[in-house]
């Protein structure tokens, strides 16, 4: 048998085209979420400069209007190496040195970005000790299936680390494919984008870091419970793996404003949302056919949850590559669901009760909404929980009212007058009740 590596007949090609790689590597991802990737990236250089995670001074700077997308940070940059090796490369391999805690972690975002916003990128970089430049044109890029790498335009390395130059990354795409052109320029996808980036990057913006948009800066969406003597959210800890790889898991479930936008899971993977306001099966609404916890109603809208995930090593996290969810076949999030169903029962039978409390008291007399409105927010951080979600456990109700009926009749007027004056009262209602009184004691009791 010939030896296929001697023999080209002997070998069966399976490179995939560029054409198609490109189309499948964007296509399973939005655009608003292909920008929030880059965001991540350049919080992957800021855990690199700041390992304590406080971003003060640090900047990410967006810009996405119908002619050109710009990027820009002061971040640390990407070093030569990392570049060179493989920031750029599909995938990540095992070789390269991983960032503690990072959010950039299937070695996608930037390239499938890139490819989903335009044709043509280019890549400033300035890093401690070495800065590059690589300009691309994609189409020219593509039509060459042997070649798959990048070359710098230049580069620069080896240099001393106190040469004043700003460090950090700069990132522009031209040639917008047309789609994005007019998304770039719809004020309801700029909208929608500020949201996305705000929320996914809620805890690095709160850590200290700048992220504006069109030069607007983006504030950080509070993660905040309502807490107080007589109620107090809900709190599990718990881990699994060890060394770099442990994943350590804070789940709190308790109550907040009433906010249909913001009711539900959410799930922070390394202080990145992945899953915001989550209402459905995957963080265990419905499950038990609706008996252990119901399928998701208005009545729940005070209902907040919230996990966090961390590890040093992203790849031990249960996320999904387009980070816009879990991985919900993990055994290990699967354990983790079953502590967000406990901690979710208790919170629901409060919000049960306090929907029946509305019904069937008035106002003056819900204790229920007494204690909701006497609490305070605290963010979830810092809030003072316990094991359970701690709430009043009885709705006092007021003994029923006899039933009551109304009696109706015409009497002539001036006699309705002197009954008036008989009875020391001022209407005909009184002159009934008087009348009605009197002939049941005289004649009705024993």
């Amino acid at each position: 048998m010939p030896d296929k590596r001697d023999d080209e007949k002997g070998i069966v090609n399976a490179w995939p085209t560029k054409e198609f790689f490109i189309s499948m590597l964007t296509k399973d991802i939005e655009l608003t979420r292909s920008i929030v990737d880059l965001v991540d990236n350049a919080l992957d250089g800021a855990r690199r400069l700041r390992k304590n995670h406080d971003y003060d001074g640090l900047f990410v700077k967006i810009e996405a209007n119908p002619h050109h997308f710009k990027i820009t940070d002061n971040c640390g940059g990407i070093d030569i190496d990392l570049a060179r090796d493989y920031a750029f490369r599909f995938g990540r391999t095992s070789q390269m040195k991983p960032t503690a805690h990072s959010v950039g972690q299937f070695g996608v975002g930037m390239k499938r970005s890139l490819f989903k916003i335009g044709k043509k990128f280019s890549i400033r970089s300035d890093a401690p000790t070495s800065w590059f430049l690589l300009n691309v044109d994609v189409d020219r890029w593509k039509k060459d299936d042997e070649r798959w790498e990048f070359e710098f335009d230049d580069y620069a390395e080896d240099l001393p680390e106190d040469d004043d130059r700003s460090l950090g990354t700069t990132l522009s795409v031209t040639s917008l494919h047309a789609s994005v052109s007019e998304a770039f320029g719809d004020e309801n996808f700029q909208n929608k984008l500020a949201k996305e980036i705000r929320e996914a990057h809620t805890q690095s913006i709160e850590g200290g870091l700048k992220v504006s948009l069109g030069g607007v800066p983006l504030e950080a969406r509070p993660l905040l419970l309502l807490e107080s003597k007589d109620l107090k959210p809900g709190f599990h800890e718990m881990s699994w793996g060890k060394g770099k790889s442990e994943v350590i898991v804070k789940l709190y479930a308790g109550v907040g404003d009433s906010k249909p936008g913001e009711a539900g899971w959410n799930i922070f993977c390394n202080g990145r949302l992945v899953l915001g306001s989550d209402r459905t099966s995957v963080t265990g609404w419905s499950e038990g056919s609706g008996r252990l916890v119901p399928q998701f109603h208005p009545q729940y809208n005070r209902f907040r949850g919230f996990a966090f995930l961390d590890s040093e090593d992203t790849t031990a996290l249960p996320w999904n590559t387009t980070k816009t969810g879990v991985d919900t076949d993990s055994p290990h999030y699967k354990s983790v669901r079953i502590e967000m169903i406990k901690l979710m029962r208790p919170v629901i039978d409060f919000l049960n009760r306090l929907a029946t409390e509305r019904k069937t008291e008035d106002e003056d007399d819900r204790v229920l909404e007494a204690t909701i409105q006497k609490a305070k927010v605290a963010d979830v951080e810092s809030v003072s929980v316990a094991k359970a979600f701690k709430a009043p456990l009885i709705v006092p109700t007021k003994p029923p009212s006899p039933e009551m009926v109304r009696i109706s009749y015409l009497r002539l007027h001036k006699q309705v007058l002197k009954a008036k004056k008989k009875l020391g009262v001022s209407t005909s209602r009184e002159v009934g009740e008087k009348t009605f009184d009197y002939f049941y004691k005289t004649e009705c009791e024993e």
